[in-house]
């Protein structure tokens, strides 16, 4: 059935000018299109117009790289690249699960026909406040039986933004681009061929003067007196799916800024501090992981060598942020021994040129 065809389906017809009008910004097709577009294309950089159809593109565009190694994540990990894992065959599944429920329901997806050998799971003491779930369970839940309404929304999203951007389309006509979508298209960001994220220069340099402070994680992260029972069930049951395909887990919680881990280590007490943090921290959650096979590497306290470079804002890591955590992961023996192929020297001769971005 033709993508036109699609559209018209149960009353979902839309005027035939606007479809060809969204044609050459990607915003008429479907995300199987969009999927097979940047596979044909590596260079593509591919966003869809709603974040919550990002794993529904995201699990086509895995099943076409079958890759060995997967990380699955909120958009904290968005900045790690294939590059780092070379050369094995990596594939980033960030930007696709913002709870424990959500991280288990895509790692089933993505694991019931393909069989990656190791899955690495962002596990952030914030996942297991229930003022967390609260907020996230539901806006950012994944939407994957898309056919019909993912094109008619990208349709519609793609006449609103021209409308409020004409010149981004009249320039991306002039001169095209590797930018895919109107999303993508207006901000210049979006999912690179290896599922990492691409920031506009824009968005970082906004995000270090605004965002890299305390401040940003004292209003963005849940307060609990401590680790909920109820969100620990869903890794339970990454755990049991995970041996009985065969895949290993790592689980990893990425650095925050230093000012922020101050403000988390002096307000962890009390029924309003942050005590999941504390207690994501203690031996017995390091415990409760290594019984069910997943060996934590929390790096909530690592200090960056330079916080200019390494993050984004207070809790998104920058490209030369991966590395550093890269780094450091290949030094510790547990991790090391998952990927003795990894070459530690390459990653630092890539830092070098990425530390002053």
């Amino acid at each position: 059935m033709s993508v036109l065809a699609t559209a018209a389906l149960a009353g979902y017809l839309l005027p035939v000018g606007l479809f060809r009008l969204a044609r050459p910004f990607g915003a008429a097709a479907r995300l199987e299109d969009l999927a097979d577009s940047q596979r044909d294309n590596p260079d593509q950089i591919v966003l869809p117009f709603d974040l919550r159809y990002n794993a529904a593109f995201k699990l086509a565009r895995l099943e076409q790289e079958n890759p060995e190694i997967v990380w699955i994540s909120s958009s904290r990990a968005g900045a790690f690249r294939a590059s780092l894992f070379a050369p094995y065959r990596f594939y980033n599944l960030s930007f696709t699960a913002w709870t424990t429920s959500q991280l288990a329901d895509l790692f089933d997806r993505a694991t019931q026909r393909l069989r990656p050998r190791v899955a690495i799971l962002s596990l952030d003491h914030f996942l297991f406040a229930d003022r967390w779930e609260e907020w996230f369970a539901t806006t950012r839940r994944m939407h994957y039986d898309h056919s019909l309404t993912y094109l008619r929304g990208s349709l519609l999203d793609f006449a609103r933004t021209a409308t409020r951007h004409p010149e981004a389309f009249r320039d991306y006509l002039r001169t095209p681009s590797t930018f895919v979508g109107p999303q993508s298209i207006v901000h210049q960001e979006g999912f690179r061929s290896d599922g990492s994220y691409v920031y506009s220069a824009g968005h970082v340099s906004d995000a270090r003067s605004r965002f890299m402070n305390a401040e940003t994680l004292a209003q963005t992260l849940p307060r609990a007196p401590g680790l909920s029972s109820r969100l620990k069930q869903p890794i339970a049951r990454i755990a049991e799916m995970a041996r009985s395909r065969g895949i290993a887990l790592i689980g990893v919680q990425l650095p925050f800024i230093r000012a922020g881990v101050q403000l988390l280590d002096r307000e962890q007490h009390g029924p309003l501090g942050f005590g999941a943090w504390r207690e994501f921290a203690s031996n017995e959650t390091r415990s409760w992981l290594h019984d069910l096979g997943i060996p934590l590497f929390d790096l909530g306290r690592l200090a960056m060598t330079d916080e200019s470079s390494s993050f984004v804002d207070a809790y998104h890591l920058a490209e030369a942020g991966a590395a550093r955590v890269m780094l450091h992961l290949l030094n510790a023996p547990d991790f090391r021994a998952e990927f003795p192929r990894i070459d530690p020297a390459r990653i630092e001769l890539d830092l070098a040129g990425l530390a002053g971005q």
